[in-house]
């Protein structure tokens, strides 16, 4: 059990970090908002609607660890470390439309543009962490 978990924070840290700096390059390169949807913590209750982005970036990587942790679980009993990392970074980004209704700051629902990036870095997301099981499986 110690092994999942160990390898799980490991696999969820690595492609937490890799989220964030792809989504902030590309709001970087395109003004599309997607690394402040990943950052926003409007709709969290008793925390300001604001933080350092550093601390933002922060709980995003605490959610990035539990993902990390429940994704190794998940291959320890289904073998198949590619399928499981893409079908949750593709589910994770259909949060998309849930949290762009929770804030004003972010893009608009209907930003089809935006979709895409956060699409393509989810499914960023899920290959690193697809790679990484792939990795911990052959050992």
């Amino acid at each position: 059990m110690r092994t999942i978990i160990r390898q799980g924070l490991l696999a969820g840290l690595i492609s937490g970090i890799v989220l964030g700096l792809v989504l902030k390059w590309i709001q970087y390169r395109t003004g599309s908002l997607v690394y402040t949807l990943l950052l926003n913590i409007d709709f969290v209750p008793l925390l300001p609607p604001r933080l350092p982005e550093w601390l933002e970036f922060a709980l995003h990587l605490v959610v990035a660890l539990v993902l990390g942790v429940l994704f190794k679980w998940w291959i320890t009993r289904w073998q198949h470390p590619w399928l499981a990392g893409l079908a949750l970074g593709f589910a994770s980004s259909l949060l998309f439309f849930p949290l762009t209704m929770l804030s004003d700051r972010v893009p608009a629902v209907q930003d089809w543009q935006a979709y895409m990036y956060w699409l393509s870095g989810h499914v960023l997301y899920g290959l690193v962490l697809g790679a990484a099981g792939a990795l911990q499986m052959r050992k």
